[in-house]
């Protein structure tokens, strides 16, 4: 590129027939001939400042589809934090692709289907995006697949339901557990453990609880135990006074929820109590969360769940992650801010390691073909692009927190 002293002294070359400071006298061809090269050169120069090269500098954009109102703001909120934790230190670590910073864009899906589609569309046309993560209900991610599908990297970071991955989309990925393997390790403990004689089922028609329902079917049916009771809801109930009475009326030693809404699922619990309650309470695995606790009022206390993660009991790989978020944050890090964290990590890593940010082949390829570190460890994904949890926690509300009962391998 020419420097500021070169290009004033093209400008003050002499006229053909002029003579300059040194006494000579400048020809018509050869003041032609200068002025050519210095054209050639300053054209190469603006070639050069748009080249592919020259935008080593500009962000990479990741977008975000996150639940940031409606039922489930409390899961986008986690999933934001997480988030914005994970890109900071990418960057601070130097960026990805010679240096090349992260750039978080985010938009509200609402907790809708027609939300989540609206706004991977928007992330893709005016954010200009080269991934799409997030994800916290099956139903909007399934919904958003429809849209990315062949033609944007897609990491789902929270949601469960199985055929999310079961499109066999290549660029579809998927960071939590599915219902399936969640569902494996919590029913054990259900018909093991817990071993009520008989239960209830209840929670909304959706797709993430269709397969909570068909995975806990067979299990109770191959432990021999009954299911006397089995009532789904629409996305808008808030009074569930009919169907708990209705269950209340079938008796039995346990009644589990599965509702991933988490305000939805603290009143459901508070019109459990005002019935008086069941002798066994457990909730769908997956789902229970600070912001689903603390709204309930106490109301969840010693109900049982399941979960991927515990920051009380993050493992050797976990607890440097945990220690710095608390440090950082002055709280501890849930599920949502894990799979996210490991979302937009797996993203840069392989986008770095694949050494684009559009070849969407070649970064699935990477995906697969590697193990990548995680706060849980090294996560593999297989041929549907799921990776599976190292371990799986059983865990009770206590005084508006979950605790530990056990700690189980999922390998």
């Amino acid at each position: 590129m020419l420097s500021p002293s070169e290009i004033e002294g093209a400008a003050a070359l002499p006229r053909a027939g002029e003579t300059n400071h040194k006494g000579r006298t400048m020809k018509r061809a050869d003041r032609r001939k200068v002025m050519l090269s210095l054209g050639a050169i300053v054209a190469a120069t603006v070639q050069l400042a748009y080249a592919p090269g020259a935008m080593a500098a500009d962000p990479v954009k990741i977008g975000l589809a996150l639940p940031l109102s409606g039922a489930a703001a409390t899961y986008g909120q986690e999933l934001q934090r997480g988030a914005e934790y994970a890109a900071d230190l990418v960057n601070q670590r130097g960026g990805i692709l010679g240096g090349r910073k992260i750039e978080l864009v985010f938009e509200d899906e609402k907790g809708t289907p027609q939300g989540g589609v609206a706004a991977v569309q928007k992330l893709m046309s005016v954010g200009r995006v080269k991934a799409i993560t997030g994800g916290t209900n099956s139903s909007v991610v399934l919904a958003e697949s429809s849209v990315t599908k062949k033609r944007i990297l897609q990491v789902n970071a929270g949601a469960q339901a199985d055929a999310i991955t079961d499109q066999g989309s290549p660029w579809l990925f998927q960071v939590n557990n599915t219902v399936s393997l969640n569902s494996e390790s919590f029913n054990a403990y259900v018909v093991k453990t817990l071993k009520p004689k008989s239960v209830a089922y209840m929670g909304e028609n959706s797709e993430f609880n269709k397969t909570v329902l068909e995975k806990l079917k067979a299990s109770l049916q191959a432990a021999g135990i009954e299911l006397v009771s089995t009532s789904t809801y629409d996305a808008e109930t808030n009074d569930f006074t009919s169907i708990l009475t209705k269950i209340k009326a079938s008796n039995p030693d346990m009644i589990y929820v599965a509702d991933a809404y988490p305000a939805r699922a603290a009143q459901l619990w508070k019109q459990v109590r005002q019935l008086g309650g069941f002798k066994i309470e457990v909730m769908s695995p997956g789902v229970v969360t600070p912001g689903m606790i603390k709204p309930s009022e106490g109301a969840m206390n010693g109900v049982i769940t399941g979960e991927i993660f515990m920051a009380s009991d993050p493992g050797a790989e976990g607890k440097e992650f945990v220690e710095n978020y608390q440090k950082k944050f002055n709280s501890s890090p849930g599920k949502g801010e894990l799979v996210i964290f490991e979302a937009i990590n797996l993203i840069a890593a392989a986008m770095d390691k694949a050494g684009t940010d559009s070849d969407y082949d070649k970064i699935s390829k990477v995906i697969r073909e590697n193990s990548w570190p995680s706060p849980r460890g090294l996560l593999k994904f297989d041929e549907k692009g799921r990776a599976r949890a190292p371990y799986f926690y059983i865990q009770r509300v206590e005084n508006g927190a979950v605790v530990q009962v056990e700690r189980v391998s999922s390998n």
